[in-house]
């Protein structure tokens, strides 16, 4: 049987930053959206502490609530809407909410469809700048405090929020090479034919 899956080129920018924090990726157009969820973590250094959602025009994409017993309805799990069923043509988008207490908001847009080629593994990253905003930095207030602290770290309370964020975070850096490295680990997703 065929693969019938294209290949999705897709623009990723975390809202109201600049200069902006992006990432350009390569994906299946069967991956669902938990699958996307999970490699927007990779792609930003987060851990999947919180909860998260995927917005389509107005309509809201979640997990259910497992913890009271919810299931999600077919037409809105995102362990089963596919990204072909939601971006049907270049500059479709999709909105990406992560950490409800941080409202971190990453927009995303289909740039291109593709035909998969055989000796590539996707999802991968083509090009990306900047650093992921840390886990648990307090937002965007949070995220702004942060960077100032790197450029003056004197107050006991700004040398807390460096040693917190670790010594090897940079916000200007994106490697590349580790970003492909942590996708090719990620479990193979679901694919739906």
């Amino acid at each position: 049987m065929a693969d019938a899956a294209r290949i999705y080129r897709l623009h990723i920018v975390v809202a109201e930053i600049a200069p902006p924090i992006w990432r350009e990726i390569e994906l299946r157009s069967d991956m669902t959206l938990t699958g996307l969820h999970g490699v927007i973590q990779a792609l930003m250094g987060w851990h999947d502490y919180h909860l998260w959602a995927f917005w389509h025009d107005s309509q809201r994409f979640e997990p259910a609530d497992l913890e009271e017993g919810g299931k999600s309805d077919p037409g809105t799990d995102p362990a089963v809407l596919t990204l072909g069923e939601l971006l049907q043509k270049p500059r479709a988008t999709l909105r990406y909410n992560y950490d409800f207490g941080d409202d971190w908001w990453l927009e995303i847009t289909l740039i291109s469809v593709g035909d998969s080629q055989p000796k590539l593994r996707y999802p991968r990253c083509l090009a990306g700048e900047r650093a992921g905003p840390p886990e648990d930095c307090g937002g965007l207030p949070g995220f702004e405090e942060l960077l100032a602290a790197r450029t003056n770290p004197r107050s006991k309370h700004v040398k807390e929020l460096l040693a917190w964020a670790g010594p090897d975070w940079n916000p200007e850096k994106f490697d590349l090479t580790l970003t492909n490295k942590i996708l090719a680990a990620l479990p193979v997703p679901r694919q739906l034919h």
